[in-house]
């Protein structure tokens, strides 16, 4: 075989790498997941592209550059010196058209045809290349510091990977992945994460006035004002607009409860518990029992679907 041939015969070989490389970086996790469902031919390769996505791409580098030098050494040692800078430009377009830029285009349009004949190719040199991969893996653990475990990838990650594959699949809608997404980040957040400071909190003393809760509730633009007895460090009880309405001149005579919670207090466990207590307001308090604030039912629900505008809210620009 001439020299152009052998050339060309590796341009190719570079040429399926890059497609598989570039079909696995595009296909999505979702229709990999649904092809390992239902057993089809090659479904044990998708399988491993879910556990193990990084070695097949890895795989397909190190193919890649090994065949690169392949062709480099062959065309130096098979060539004067005479037609070497003439064989080596022909081979730096040949590999940039034929084995970079027609295959990357290639797999992008069509990920999901090209992968059940490209991925049994890739996994075969997944497996030539393992003890490879394994060397250099030892070499990174051993010269450089492992990833903390609070900063690797996990459940999260791949979570918010799936829901955005899956807007850009029509399997699921923005609105419908910003809601599972604030689930998740509820789970991890606590009542110190959400309450309203101690500084901003609107609150009446018990020994008031019955006229003075009632413009305090009329300007406070809250429909529930904690009442406390001395400080705010000895809240007890919330007083409601409707009490106000009702019993203008002894509006806190019957307090409405409230629950105490700390400040590291995970959110879901807190809405829990206001639920199944049917209490709106929660006193968030420090180790000696100061307030450090407070969180009303509406905040923990706002953390989970958004914001809740009422019409006491400032009308946003555009609206």
């Amino acid at each position: 075989m001439t020299t152009l041939g052998v050339v060309f015969v590796l341009a190719l070989v570079v040429a399926w790498l890059t497609a598989a490389a570039t079909a696995v970086r595009s296909v999505s996790r979702i229709w990999l997941r649904h092809w390992a469902e239902l057993r089809l031919s090659g479904a044990g390769a998708a399988t491993l592209q879910l556990e193990r996505p990084q070695r097949f791409l890895l795989a397909a580098g190190t193919g890649i550059a090994g065949t690169v030098f392949a062709i480099g050494a062959f065309v130096g040692l098979s060539e004067d010196r005479q037609v070497l800078v003439q064989y080596l430009v022909f081979t730096a377009v040949l590999l940039l058209i034929v084995g970079q830029l027609l295959p990357r285009a290639i797999a992008r349009r069509w990920p999901t045809l090209l992968a059940p004949m490209l991925m049994p190719a890739l996994r075969a040199l997944e497996w030539l290349c393992t003890p490879l991969l394994l060397f250099a893996a030892g070499l990174v653990r051993r010269f450089t510091r492992q990833v903390s475990p609070e900063h690797a990838d996990g459940p999260r990650d791949a979570l918010e990977d799936l829901l955005r594959e899956g807007e850009l699949e029509g399997v699921g809608e923005a609105s419908e992945s910003a809601i599972i997404s604030g689930v998740v980040d509820f789970t991890e957040k606590r009542a110190a994460d959400v309450m309203t400071p101690r500084a901003e909190i609107v609150a009446a003393e018990r020994a008031m006035p019955g006229d003075a809760i009632t413009r305090l509730v009329a300007h406070a633009k809250y429909s529930r004002v904690p009442v406390y007895e001395h400080d705010l460090d000895h809240v007890v009880g919330l007083v409601h607009s409707f009490d106000v309405l009702a019993h203008p001149e002894a509006p806190v005579a019957h307090l409405r409860k409230v629950v105490t919670a700390r400040a590291d207090t995970p959110c879901h466990a807190l809405m829990r518990r206001m639920l199944r207590e049917h209490v709106h307001l929660a006193i968030v308090q420090g180790d000696a029992g100061d307030t450090l604030g407070l969180v009303t039912l509406e905040d923990l629900v706002e953390e989970l679907v958004g914001d809740i505008s009422d019409e006491h809210d400032e009308p946003r620009a555009g609206l």
